[in-house]
């Protein structure tokens, strides 16, 4: 079985992240193939770069084949991986169906290169199929927060209809237009003066966490330059056929590089993402004027400041109680203590860590 040389990238935070190829000439799909059994495990963890996504298999706490991942429906606006779409297994009787999971509800299980829901095959089968065909249909906030709820996951985003809570202490924010993830790739981009500045190559993903962590952009031209983008820095444009991020081509190769070397001569796949070495985004840190916003981007530098890590280079900011991080530490482990630290003042699914690893630049 052959697929396409472009994988998503794999992003490894607190938890163990996977993805994989789509075809970028991929249709809707309106007939499932039948899900082969026989394909290797794709493995659960940061070892590999890339891997098949169609590989990726899910099972319950029992030890029950639920089914395999076909795709991820994300929201752009919001930077989260919206529902991961899984193909039901055949061995569960009835039609094969897509059904859509939270991936917070997806725990990896890196001994046995799977990932599980802590979910029985009889509630399982009681989920509505999402018809692909009918994407923009299947999108709609009241069905995706029918499946958050068979699965006992929060839904973090307002439902049709529903108005916003100014008195929630947990308030919900506009799930937006939900994509698949497959009709990204080489979705074209301009800027706001309508220049050409690439297209989508990939995206790099924390799956269980629910983030989208970066879009990788192909410039326009002969040199393949690679450079990451935060999702929350591109938008759609009206026909929702391309995406439009507010830079100058300039602008745009001032932004962190994605190296990618593909698999060759018996070695995987490699891929690094380039030091964050100063403002490269033009979006500005947003931060909301509200006494909600302020307070909770006060309360976040404090437990920042209480783990003791050198934090002079990040920064934080907290615009209608969504948290962006960015900035350099010197550790992994340093951007997964400063990205608990934000989660413990708001909650996992409105924190963006935009934080890198590596050492930050000399000032001339």
């Amino acid at each position: 079985m052959k697929f396409n040389p472009r994988y998503f990238a794999i992003a490894a935070l607190v938890a163990a992240a996977i993805s994989g190829p789509v075809s970028a000439q991929a249709p809707a799909v309106t007939k499932l193939a039948p899900v082969v059994v026989e394909a290797p495990k794709a493995e659960v963890g940061p070892e590999k770069i890339a891997i098949p996504m169609q590989y990726v298999e899910i099972r319950n706490f029992q030890d029950e084949r639920l089914g395999q991942v076909q795709d991820l429906g994300i929201s752009l606006v919001n930077g989260r991986i919206v529902e991961v779409l899984v193909v039901s297994d055949n061995s569960l009787g009835g039609d094969q169906k897509i059904v859509a999971v939270p991936p917070l509800a997806l725990l990896p299980d890196a001994i046995n290169q799977v990932y599980r829901i802590n979910i029985s095959t009889q509630r399982f089968r009681t989920a509505a199929a999402v018809d692909l065909s009918k994407w923009v249909e299947s999108g709609r906030s009241d069905r995706v927060a029918a499946a958050y709820r068979l699965f006992g996951q929060e839904v973090f985003f307002l439902e049709e209809g529903q108005p916003t809570s100014k008195t929630d202490s947990r308030p919900k924010v506009a799930l937006g237009y939900v994509e698949l993830s497959s009709r990204m790739l080489d979705l074209p981009i301009t800027n706001m003066q309508d220049e050409k500045l690439g297209k989508v190559w990939s995206l790099t993903l924390d799956i269980p966490s629910g983030r989208i962590l970066s879009v990788v952009v192909v410039s326009q031209g002969n040199f393949n330059i690679r450079n990451l983008v935060p999702a929350m820095a591109l938008h759609f444009n009206p026909t929702r056929d391309g995406l439009v991020l507010n830079d100058t081509p300039a602008e745009l190769q001032n932004e962190p590089r994605y190296i990618f070397t593909a698999a060759a001569y018996g070695q995987d796949a490699y891929s690094r993402e380039e030091v964050y070495r100063g403002p490269r985004t033009s979006e500005t840190l947003a931060q909301g004027s509200s006494y909600r916003d302020v307070d909770q981007t006060v309360r976040i530098n404090r437990e920042i400041r209480n783990t003791g890590i050198d934090c002079r280079g990040i920064e934080v900011g907290t615009l209608n109680d969504r948290v962006t991080l960015r900035g350099t530490v010197a550790t992994a482990e340093d951007k997964r203590r400063i990205g608990e630290s934000a989660i413990r003042v708001s909650r996992p699914e409105l924190v963006d860590n935009q934080i890198l690893v590596g050492e930050p630049a000399k000032k001339s």
